[in-house]
């Protein structure tokens, strides 16, 4: 143990003890300038004021609780912090040669190792990594400080600090100032604002004060689309350090650019430039878009020169275009059914009169319109999710290979779903040829001369059939055969000479011709029936009269099943959200539906931004559920695909699509602000260095610190010899002033 003594003041000067002073003084001045009107020589005139000037100084003494304190104390070494911004931000380039500010923070640590080793060996060093709080971490991380923090806290971290219950008493603080956890102004208020008694060294991790930047700071838009509606979106693109330049902004899909718009920036738009733009899912599930800008010559950081968002898509109401060639029983009895089902929003053409009919009128004064080829095969396909074609020869009606290669497109580009059912004017009346012949499921043989039998067959499900949700009607398998196998029997039956390659026969007569036949064209979906005397199975049996509501649920599925409705998979995957940061982890769910006590688990992978793959270990969570978790660090567009049993016609494949990128407030804009970092220093005594100087221009003083134990003051007027000496100084003076002859 070590002691110190000290004086102090123990009645501290206030209005009080100013005014006696100020009595005191004038006392002193008034006696002094007495004096020096008696002829006296010069010593007897030095030793009166002595005199007076030392009782004054008792006074004070006496008036200001004059004492002594004597501190016990003991040397410890000083605490010095160190803290790192573990935000993602410090993985932005730091300066031209493209390095990231996390790069030289490692080169830092490993080029100065000695002096930080002399520095734990005369003070105790800790370690912090800070984001949106404080993390003590251990000094292994300086050679692998990998930084994903959503945000950057300065202004919390050294609060943190402070409340520590060890006492911090120096801190080194390496970062790019993009102090942004709240909005910009609070952050700074709370820094240059706030009350930190820590002495703050600051460490620039930017080496450039001039810095040209072009990013999306914004985009606007709905988390959730309805296939095939226009969802409005806006972006906002700002830049600094460019002047003025147009530059192009671009909507994209995956590979597929949607739009392109530009945009004029400079000074006389500090806070952007907005623009619109417009997308429209064709399909159900998760969508990923991407907004972007070029990168132009000079510009230090490119990430944030696009953005990335998700969008759901989901179905409002199935829109349905129907177009029968002639009326029936089976055009009636679907019309009903498709009228009668809530979720479709039906668009009906019936040819009542063929373009062949001899009428002795003119056109303008027909009731019945003709039928509008080029408004429906140029521009009005889009607008539907399921185009139906029930016995309808196109021929008359001036639809040609123009109007045909848009329906194809429509489906095997767009997404589109097609229906083709059977009858006198169906799969004959030009099917069998291109390009309309690419959609059909069934190989069409016009050579035949007996096209459509008419001998009547009962119906069953094919093997495929029993899986494949379209015509499960019933959850329960041997309950759903013997559903179909109830159903009345056929009248007609259109002969095909086969099923094509990848097309599915989910139904087939007893004989084993086909009836309902699936299959998947590029994007889309294509259903064909090959009969038009669908309209029994309303009935339980033909003649009973009792309506039979499966004949709408099978509608509905199948409909359902065009549009890609996730309630009609056996196998569905999904993740937790749509957009992760690096270094998070990203939960995926798996939901499977059994149909026997088999104990299966599907297949996982999900293919990384760089095409790489990751092979998934599902864990099971529940009867038919599964769940796995993946890190996630490279940012991009990751696909997660979910593979069941492999039987055909079971659809057991599921993707599905989510997104990494950085935060979005360490990436809007340059996010370096050096300044920052020169007013915490200033403001708390410390000094401010670039990741490039030596940390010895630092000037952390290495002397131990003191650490009071204990304290004892003694006061210098509680000696009773204060008192005696200013009774003798004041009778010194009255009795030198008598001997001398003063009064």
């Amino acid at each position: 143990m070590k002691t110190a003594d000290r004086f102090v003041f123990l009645n501290p000067p206030g209005a009080v003890e100013a005014v006696v002073v100020l009595i005191l003084l004038l006392i002193l001045i008034y006696s002094l300038l007495k004096l020096f009107r008696y002829q006296l020589s010069g010593f007897k005139k030095a030793v009166l004021v002595f005199l007076n000037l030392l009782s004054f100084l008792f006074l004070l003494v006496i008036l200001f609780d004059f004492a002594v304190v004597t501190e016990i104390y003991e040397e410890e070494r000083p605490h010095i912090a160190i803290l790192l911004d573990g935000s993602w931000s410090m993985n932005l380039p730091a300066d031209t040669s493209g390095n990231s500010r996390a790069h030289y923070v490692r080169d830092f640590f490993k080029k100065h190792r000695d002096f930080f080793s002399e520095l734990g060996k005369q003070s105790t060093l800790s370690y912090f990594v800070f984001d949106e709080g404080l993390h003590p971490v251990s000094p292994e991380l300086m050679d692998e400080f990998k930084p994903y923090g959503r945000c950057t806290g300065i202004a919390k971290a050294l609060l943190e600090l402070e409340r520590r219950p060890e006492r911090i008493d120096s801190v080194i603080l390496f970062s790019d100032g993009a102090s942004n956890c709240g909005s910009l102004s609070e952050d700074k208020d709370s820094l240059l604002k706030g009350a930190f008694y820590t002495k703050v060294n600051t460490v620039g991790t930017v080496l450039l004060d001039d810095i040209k930047d072009i990013w999306v700071d914004a985009v606007r838009v709905s988390d959730i689309a309805f296939v095939r509606y226009p969802l409005s979106l806006n972006v906002v693109i700002r830049s600094t350090g460019i002047g003025s330049i147009t530059v192009p902004v671009t909507l994209s899909e995956g590979n597929r650019v949607l739009a392109v718009k530009y945009v004029s920036l400079g000074s006389s738009n500090p806070l952007g430039v907005e623009v619109g733009f417009e997308v429209r899912p064709d399909s159900v599930g998760r969508k990923v878009y991407t907004v972007s800008v070029p990168v132009i010559s000079g510009e230090l950081i490119k990430e944030n020169n696009s953005s990335s968002f998700v969008v759901e898509a989901i179905i409002d109401r199935i829109r349905v275009l129907h177009i029968a060639g002639s009326p029936s029983w089976d055009v009636r009895f679907l019309r009903r059914a498709l009228k009668r089902n809530p979720s479709v929003n039906l668009v009906a053409f019936f040819i009542l009169r063929e373009a062949t009919d001899i009428v002795f009128a003119s056109q303008n004064e027909l009731s019945l319109i003709p039928f509008p080829v080029d408004e429906i095969f140029d521009k009005g396909l889009k607008d539907f999710d399921v185009v139906i074609f029930q016995n309808f020869d196109f021929r008359p009606y001036g639809i040609y290979g123009y109007h045909l290669k848009k329906l194809r497109d429509y489906v095997a580009k767009d997404g589109g779903g097609f229906v083709l059912i059977g009858g006198d004017g169906g799969f004959f009346s030009g099917y069998e040829t291109e390009p309309v012949s690419d959609l059909i499921p069934v190989r069409v043989d016009g050579l035949f001369q007996e096209k459509v039998t008419r001998d009547g067959s009962g119906v069953r499900l094919t093997k495929i059939g029993r899986k494949h949700p379209v015509t499960r009607i019933l959850v329960n398998e041997e309950e759903n055969q013997k559903h179909w196998e109830r159903l009345p029997s056929l009248d007609t039956l259109t002969r095909v000479e086969g099923l094509k390659p990848g097309a599915l026969s989910l139904v087939e007569t007893h004989k084993g011709d086909p009836v309902l036949v699936l299959s998947k064209v590029g994007a889309g979906k294509v259903a064909t029936f090959l009969s038009d005397s669908l309209w029994k199975w309303s009935f339980v049996h033909g003649g009973e009269g009792d309506l039979y509501p499966y004949y709408e649920s099978l509608w509905n599925r199948l409909l359902l099943w065009m549009v890609g409705d996730p309630s009609l998979k056996d196998l569905r995957v999904k993740t937790d959200r749509g957009v992760y940061n690096p270094g998070e982890s990203a939960k995926i769910e798996v939901w499977e539906q059994v149909y026997d006590e088999a104990d299966s688990k599907p297949v996982a992978d999900v293919t990384r931004p760089d095409g790489s793959s990751l092979k998934v270990e599902l864990g099971k969570s529940g009867e038919g559920r599964f769940e796995s978790e993946v890190k996630v660090y490279g940012y991009g567009v990751y696909r997660v695909r979910v593979q069941g049993n492999s039987e055909p016609g079971s659809d057991r494949v599921d993707e599905t699509l989510f997104i990494v990128s950085p935060p979005v407030k360490e990436i809007r804009g340059p996010n370096a602000d050096m300044g920052l970092l020169r007013e915490i220093s200033k403001k708390t005594g410390g000094r401010f260095i670039t990741i490039k100087d030596n940390p010895k221009e630092l000037g952390i003083s290495f002397k131990p610190k003191r650490v009071i134990t204990g304290s004892r003051e003694v006061r210098i007027w509680d000696s009773p010899w204060v008192f005696i000496c200013l009774v003798l100084l004041v009778s010194s003076e009255w009795v030198l002033r008598r001997v001398w002859g003063l009064k």
